[in-house]
Order: C-alpha cells, then structure tokens, then sequence
C-alpha cells in the first residue's frame, strides 16, 4: 500500500473509531448500527468493513483506544509509588478525573463492557498486578486476586457511571474520596489509614489533574 493510500486508510479508521466512540456515549452499543457509524463517520458503508469485522470490532478498538489512555496516565501517577494500596486509590482517582477531562470517552467505556473483567487482557495487566501485590505484601486481604480485581474493577465502572451523569469538579472529588476509601477498606486496608490515602490521591489526581490523559489536538471530541 502507497503512503498516500495508507494515510487515507488511517484517516478513515480514526473517524470509524470516532464515530463509535460518540454514537456509544450517547446510546448502548447495541442500539448503534453500523449505518449510524459511517453516516456519523461519513464514510462509504463498504470501507467499515476494510477496517472492521462487524461492529463488536469497532466496540473494542474503541474501548481499547480509551482504556490504554486512561492507563497512560495511570503509569504515570503512580510511577515510584510502591505501596499497592496507594497505587489502587490513586489509578481509581485518574479514571475520576478523566470523566471531568474528557467526558466523551468516559461516557462511551461506561456503555461498553467490551472484556475488561478478563484477568488475560493487557489492558488489566496492572491492575492485575497490583492486586497480586498487595495479597503478597498483606495490604490486602481478599480471597484471591481475580476477586480483587473484579471488586475494583465494579467500584470503577459505578464511580464512572454516577460521574458521568454529573461531570463536575465538586462532585469527583468527593466522589474519589469516599469510593477510594471504601475500595480501601473493602481489600482489608486499616480504616483511619485509608481515609488518608483517599484524601491525598482525590486532592492531588482529581482536585489538581496532575496526571490527566489530554486527547491529541483536533483527535479529542
């Protein structure tokens, strides 16, 4: 393929991904045809499918997309911090935050539940191995790790959705405060402990957006 064609097969897989993720935050996935995707994408019909199988494909490059920024930007709030527990509350507060940075892609994972309670999917790796982590060190003390990770892992998605209905500043991190808190205390860290851990990741991850995923310019919305 020439390099002009392959830049135009890239152009029309981003809007592809575009429209999915915009049609996806406003309805479920299965309301979503693929007719509204290339309308909204505006794109022939048969170039959908030089990219994409059907439309549960373009559901996990879409959910795969804004999950691996999110992750981006928890790499990097919890890059030197060793203690399992901090590092949890904190990646939590990032996904908080992003809701308030970039509420599309946040409406659009709360819909899509496209594999991410997988313990084989690269995307939950850390998570994964946080929890692995924890349970090693006795931070945590739930029955195995696959249970940790499926407990975060709904405490996100909820905070998410109640976020995503209210995408205000206030609100997230208030929000992050009592979620991180009973996320904590849920995989048996102390108690008084876990209300400071709760309030130093909300001020400084949703409060300040010290570490917040910013989408590409002209990529964003």
């Amino acid at each position: 393929m020439s390099g002009k064609r392959l830049e135009r097969a890239e152009r029309t897989r981003a809007a592809l991904v575009a429209a999915g993720r915009r049609l996806f935050c406003e309805r479920p996935a299965e309301a979503v045809t693929i007719d509204d995707i290339v309308q909204a994408a505006d794109v022939a019909k048969g170039s959908f499918y030089n990219h994409f199988a059907d439309r549960e494909a373009l559901v996990r490059a879409v959910a795969a997309e804004i999950r691996a920024g999110v992750e981006r930007a928890v790499g990097r709030a919890n890059a030197g911090v060793e203690d399992p527990a901090r590092r949890m509350a904190r990646a939590i507060c990032v996904y908080l935050r992003y809701a308030i940075d970039d509420p599309e892609r946040a409406g659009a994972l709360v819909r899509i539940h496209s594999g991410h309670t997988s313990m084989e999917t690269p995307l939950n790796k850390g998570l994964v191995g946080d929890v692995a982590d924890g349970l090693a060190r006795g931070r945590f003390m739930v029955a195995t790790t696959e249970t940790g990770v499926l407990y975060v892992l709904g405490v996100c998605q909820i905070a998410l959705v109640r976020l995503a209905q209210e995408p205000t500043l206030t609100l997230a991190v208030s929000l992050a405060q009592q979620m991180c808190a009973l996320l904590l205390r849920g995989l048996g860290v102390p108690g008084a402990e876990t209300e400071a851990i709760a309030a130093q990741s909300a001020d400084e991850i949703v409060r300040q957006g010290a570490f917040a995923e910013r989408p590409p310019p002209g990529r964003g919305t």
